[in-house]
């Protein structure tokens, strides 16, 4: 993967474009930034939802709903956010060996993001959506689920995976896109703004 920090993102006409093929159907996706936060603003509570659900579930394992300090969220809050940068590298390692991958940020929309007109297969595209989420937010969750609480690590952990979970909107839009309007055996490619499949 080579890597270009394309700086703060003002607008869509930055974003590189691809050569895309005749007949590459557009994803039915938000249009824009704005539309974009607040479909990924859904998908993120669908997923605390969720990960909330587990948590009920998982109580017994823990020994009883134990909750500590706030400071120990405060300090798994933080934590989580040291992670927006190699969430953004675990996307662009998914596109494989020798892919240009192009970073910005829009601290105006509070995120940063990978771009990579690299066409993947429908699984990989989806496995790349997903990635940095299950490292950073899942795994950690179900090891907080099914450990005992055990004080301020506990506490850091869920608060830290907890927010890990909320950061991937956006990834989860892409993957319930992939599986609704990708046909099984096409490929993903992203140009400008957008997304596309095609039969290769």
């Amino acid at each position: 993967m080579k890597l270009i920090y394309r700086g703060r993102y003002t607008g869509e006409s930055q974003l590189p474009r691809a050569d895309l093929p005749p007949g590459a159907v557009p994803f039915r996706e938000p249009a824009d930034t704005a539309a974009l936060n607040l479909a990924a603003m859904k998908w993120s509570l669908l997923a605390l939802a969720a990960a909330a659900a587990l948590g009920v579930v998982t109580i017994p394992l823990r020994g009883g709903l134990v909750l500590g300090a706030g400071f120990w969220f405060m300090a798994g809050f933080a934590a989580s956010f040291l992670t927006l940068l190699p969430h953004e590298l675990l996307h662009g390692l998914c596109f494989g060996r020798g892919a240009e991958v192009h970073l910005f940020v829009s601290p105006k929309d509070l995120m940063a993001f990978v771009v990579c007109t690299r066409p993947v297969s429908r699984g990989r595209f989806i496995l790349m959506s997903l990635l940095p989420n299950l490292i950073f937010g899942w795994l950690p969750f179900l090891l907080w689920c099914l450990t005992p609480y055990s004080g301020a690590g506990s506490d850091i952990l869920l608060w830290f995976s907890s927010c890990c979970i909320s950061f991937g909107g956006g990834d989860y839009l892409n993957v319930w896109n992939a599986l609704r309007q990708m046909p099984r055996g096409s490929v993903q490619q992203i140009s400008g703004f957008h997304s596309y499949w095609y039969m290769p």
